[in-house]
């Protein structure tokens, strides 16, 4: 009896947000399609039911996590979009994040040493994801303050750049401090938040 498509959703999921995980720790070269599908305690035969190559899984995890991040879920009703986008950079710019726990991995600062090795069609899901997360602070952040594009830009930039090169500082107060004054600064940015 073949598997119900809920199954098969399922399936896709748990491959997508086991091999998110994976290729954050080792990069796309780090892991083979053996060692994804056994992390996420499937065999290799189950891999081609749902992708065709490692480059599409690659792709496919990166856009999956992003829309799984708090920027991607619906704000809060009774919170203001000043409030939200508050809350978003504390989360971002936190400890818990640098630390990749499960909820907080954004695949723009998890992925961003990997992502320049990677094909033109892969780099372009990065680019769609990094576009649309500008797009979204945009949105808040116009409602409330007189904010542009290159602000933005720059704000993005700095909250992935903390967060990338935080998870490669050894010292926990040099990581404090980095996310710290960051968010000193994109709160700045983003209207005195």
């Amino acid at each position: 009896m073949p598997y119900t498509e809920t199954h098969k959703n399922k399936t896709r999921e748990k491959i997508l947000d086991s091999s998110f995980r994976l290729f954050a720790i080792k990069g796309f070269e780090g892991v083979t399609i053996d060692d994804l599908m056994s992390n996420c305690g499937l065999t290799r035969g189950g891999f081609y039911a749902h992708f065709t190559s490692k480059a599409e899984l690659y792709r496919e995890a990166l856009k999956f996590r992003a829309c799984s991040t708090k920027l991607a879920g619906l704000k809060p009703e009774g919170t203001t979009n000043k409030q939200w986008l508050s809350l978003l950079l504390n989360t971002y710019l936190s400890l818990e994040h640098v630390r990749g726990e499960r909820s907080l991995t954004c695949p723009l600062a998890f992925l961003a040493t990997d992502i320049n090795m990677q094909d033109n069609a892969i780099k372009a899901a990065y680019a769609d994801v990094y576009y649309g997360m500008n797009t979204a602070i945009m949105e808040y952040a116009s409602s409330y303050c007189d904010c542009d594009e290159q602000d933005i830009l720059s704000v993005t930039a700095m909250m992935i750049g903390a967060v990338a090169i935080a998870r490669t500082l050894q010292s926990q107060d040099s990581i404090e401090s980095l996310l710290e004054a960051c968010r000193r600064e994109v709160g700045v940015k983003l209207g005195g938040i």
